[in-house]
């Protein structure tokens, strides 16, 4: 990244540790990453958006520390969320993405 990218790059935090329900995560990334309200909800959705929609550079903090055992029971979807982003990163290297879990 240059230095004029780092000057640029918008960090966001995607905290998903108090979310009881799939449809919460996709409000949550929807509002930090300021996408339109036609996003779909969905992973095809979030990839489109990721990859296209969302503003970059950015940095991405994705920070999933379950707090109830429903939040514990959407361990498998927000793995799939991270790998997504993760996968972003790797192809596209305008997205810098950290897990705190």
């Amino acid at each position: 990244m240059n230095t004029i990218d780092y000057l640029y790059s918008k960090n966001r935090t995607l905290d998903f540790s108090s979310c009881k329900y799939l449809g919460e995560i996709h409000e949550i990334i929807k509002t930090e990453l300021e996408l339109p309200e036609w996003y779909g909800a969905n992973l095809d959705a979030l990839w489109d958006s990721v990859t296209g929609l969302m503003y970059v550079p950015a940095k991405i903090k994705i920070i999933f520390k379950p707090e109830t055992k429903a939040a514990q029971a959407l361990n498998n979807e927000v793995e799939k969320i991270i790998a997504l982003f993760v996968e972003a990163q790797k192809e596209y290297g305008q997205i810098e993405v950290a897990v705190e879990k």
